[in-house]
């Protein structure tokens, strides 16, 4: 069947054909232009898997947005149809697609928050206008609101079921578990820090807890994904490394576009953001100090760590030495399923 035809059926709401051609779209999508984080699927319960996968090709078409279109205003028009089609959704009318069509007829439907949605969809609109970095309080700006918008939307489909739902139908957020970002003041890891030396019996963690943990993660996710993306931008003429860091070892852009790998002051702005993604995870790992771990229903969300990690260790590896360019780290990983499995089993990220 030729792919317009499967679209087609697809976006045609209502049928559980329609909903099975949506879901194998969405699969389809994230195995060709994300196939990392397929393997984190097969970790989810069978019920939630839909969610994980439809929420997951969200990612991949709002990111994949800006290499589609010739020029800013078509960029915003297509931006502004994704936002109003997320409302349409919530008003229970969502326009044809087939990941519209397949969010609305997720059964975590009510436990997803339409604002991470709309913040999702509106950062990577701004970074579409302006894909600067000027400063790391930028890149963390821009991680809070793509993957730790993403992480927070997978740990409400994983607590559907858990809690009814603050309403019935759709819900814009109120009420609703992960729904608000976790908002850092400075003094909770202090708190965090102390909470395995109180003599306590551990606990479990809460909510709150896998969504400070969750933002952390999202920091390194985010990281990783830039310094993978630099070939590819530097390409297009585009600069991901924040300006800050890039000063601070006289890296010039011209240099990056001209000389890829040979710009003076690369591998040491790589490195810098590299350590500072591996101080991320572990800042997320000290979350669950004083508590029984990562909770069963948010092991797989956390599975998004592993692609992450695995690359920052081969970036850092002596063969490869901080070299973003190097042939090998843009090869599919064959190790890299095990490693899913290994932390899917160990319950680690």
């Amino acid at each position: 069947m030729r792919a317009s035809a499967v679209v087609r059926q697809a976006t045609a709401p209502g049928s559980r054909e329609a909903y099975d051609k949506a879901l194998l779209y969405a699969t389809d999508l994230v195995r060709r232009a994300d196939h990392e984080s397929i393997y984190a699927s097969y970790f989810y319960p069978s019920s939630v898997r839909p969610a994980y996968l439809a929420l997951r090709a969200l990612n991949v078409e709002l990111a994949g947005l800006p290499d589609q279109v010739s020029n800013q205003l078509v960029g915003r028009m297509r931006f502004q149809w994704w936002k109003d089609a997320i409302k349409g959704l919530y008003e229970g009318r969502p326009p044809p697609h087939p990941l519209l069509n397949l969010l609305s007829q997720l059964p975590q439907r009510p436990f997803l928050s339409s604002y991470h949605f709309t913040r999702l969809i509106s950062t990577r609109e701004a970074n579409f206008m302006n894909p600067t970095f000027h400063s790391l309080q930028d890149l963390a700006d821009y991680s809070a609101g793509t993957q730790a918008s993403l992480l927070y939307l997978l740990l409400q489909a994983t607590a559907a079921g858990s809690a009814p739902p603050a309403s019935q139908g759709f819900s814009t957020g109120a009420g609703l578990r992960h729904a608000t970002p976790f908002q850092h003041t400075g003094a909770e890891h202090e708190h965090d820090a102390g909470a395995g030396q109180s003599g306590q019996a551990a606990k479990e963690a809460d909510d709150l807890t896998l969504d400070h943990a969750a933002s952390h993660l999202a920091v390194a996710i985010t990281i990783a994904t830039l310094l993978r993306s630099i070939p590819h931008h530097a390409a297009k003429r585009t600069n991901v490394i924040p300006l800050e860091v890039a000063a601070r070892h006289n890296l010039r852009e011209e240099a990056l576009f001209r000389s890829g790998p040979e710009a003076e002051g690369l591998q040491d702005a790589v490195a810098q953001l590299a350590g500072i993604a591996e101080a991320e995870l572990r800042t997320a790992r000290e979350c669950f100090e004083g508590t029984k771990g990562v909770p069963a229903r948010a092991v797989p969300v956390f599975l998004s760590a592993t692609p992450a990690r695995s690359y920052l260790a081969r970036l850092a590896s002596p063969k490869i030495d901080y070299n973003p360019f190097d042939a090998s780290l843009h090869k599919r990983y064959w190790k890299l399923p095990f490693q899913v499995w290994g932390d899917a089993r160990n319950k680690r990220f």
